[in-house]
């Protein structure tokens, strides 16, 4: 990172640094703005999580519009490698997006036009809620995961369902904003009504809700009910093939979700397994409720799969070189890359230099890479695995930008 005035004006403060601040706390954090930018700034930190190579990201929103795109003042979010301002109509306002959702998609808000009869089995189309595992509420047409259901097993004229790729409509069911890319599950339920059906004994009702964070009865930011990074605490596990399963483990991030306008309605929490198992411990289907080891894998990222299974990838990975062999070290060759500074949970794919190779425990090899200095373009240009999305420049190491 090239050096930043402004940004060592707010280390010398104490306002940003090292430390995972508490979130709506004021500090110094990343806000990725609506161009596809991100720039620097004194705001409300909304996400806090642990790095690849351990270190801490904060990302911040700025405080009110009016106060903080006031240019050249302590508020003002900037880029740090030219220290400038960023444009006024980057800054945040939900509460505007939200007023023009509603006069964009008025039939999005009569929700009893869109429900199902019963009878519709997993796999099929529907209109249905799909919650997401920063625990925001989405509605639209995806594939049926179950039906919904009371506490008596009466259907309630809905189900639950995953979004497909392709385009299909899908968004916040109470904002009625687009479904967010991050939102978006990585890769689909891999289940069926027969894993459903011939699962171990299922966890109480209650369980469904263990990736709520525990002790968090609403809006976060009180010192007795906010989590910290490496506590243990329920949260969601994102599993290496994109699925994500509800239970208690170790926190590598925790964030603010937002339901509804300007304010933070609940906060979420990413975790990762602690290697303790019994209880909580075992992760779960949030909506199945099937144990996480009884749901089969999808493809991971930067494992070789048959061409059966890599037909059935999102485009940009189907069309990535596939691995046939272990490389050797240093060699050129398709495979993962976890940028150093990025989130744990975040995996990008490409040609790149070989430094680490394996097989897993099913025999399948595993590469790992880093970006080539010198090029790019075609499959040396990093992306994610699920949405298929360009890698952001900034994980790129210094000798390639």
């Amino acid at each position: 990172m090239p050096f930043s005035k402004r940004m060592e004006e707010l280390l010398k403060a104490n306002r940003t640094g090292s430390k995972a601040p508490r979130l709506n706390s004021i500090y110094g954090g990343w806000y990725h703005a609506p161009n596809g930018e991100r720039y620097f700034g004194l705001g409300r930190v909304q996400e806090v999580g642990t790095t690849h190579d351990g270190g801490v990201y904060v990302r911040s929103e700025p405080v009110s519009k009016p106060v903080s795109s006031i240019p050249g003042t302590r508020w003002a979010f900037f880029d740090p490698f030219t220290d400038e301002d960023m444009p006024k109509e980057q800054y945040p306002d939900r509460e505007r997006q939200y007023q023009e959702s509603e006069e964009k998609y008025p039939k999005r808000q009569t929700r009893d036009r869109y429900k199902t009869a019963e009878g519709l089995k997993v796999g099929d189309v529907a209109y249905g809620s799909y919650f997401s595992a920063n625990r925001i509420r989405h509605f639209g047409i995806g594939r049926i995961v179950q039906p919904w259901l009371d506490a008596e097993g009466k259907f309630l004229n809905e189900y639950f369902v995953e979004p497909m790729r392709g385009g299909w409509a899908f968004w916040e069911f109470y904002a009625l904003n687009d479904m967010r890319p991050e939102s978006h599950p990585r890769s689909a339920y891999s289940g069926s009504a027969e894993t459903q059906v011939r699962s171990k004994k299922k966890p109480g009702y209650w369980k469904v809700n263990t990736y709520w964070p525990t002790g968090t009865g609403g809006g976060p930011g009180l010192p007795d009910n906010e989590v910290r990074l490496g506590d243990e605490c329920s949260g969601a596990y994102i599993r290496p093939d994109g699925q994500w399963f509800a239970g208690v483990g170790r926190v590598v991030a925790y964030g603010l979700a937002y339901d509804l306008e300007d304010e933070p309605t609940f906060q979420w929490v990413y975790v990762e397994p602690t290697g303790k198992s019994g209880g909580d411990y075992d992760f779960i289907h949030p909506v199945t409720r099937e144990y996480m080891d009884e749901v089969p894998s999808n493809p991971v990222p930067g494992v070789a799969y048959p061409p059966s299974q890599r037909r059935l990838l999102p485009a940009r990975w189907c069309n990535l070189p596939a691995i046939r062999r272990r490389p050797e070290i240093g060699s050129e060759y398709p495979g993962r890359y976890c940028p150093p500074n990025a989130p744990v949970t975040d995996v990008y794919l490409g040609v790149g230099k070989v430094v680490k190779t394996g097989v897993t425990k099913e025999g399948r090899i595993w590469v790992d890479v880093v970006p080539i200095p010198g090029k790019s373009g075609g499959n040396y240009d990093f992306f994610d695995p699920w949405t298929g999305l360009d890698m952001w420049q900034w994980y790129y190491p210094e000798d390639c930008l």
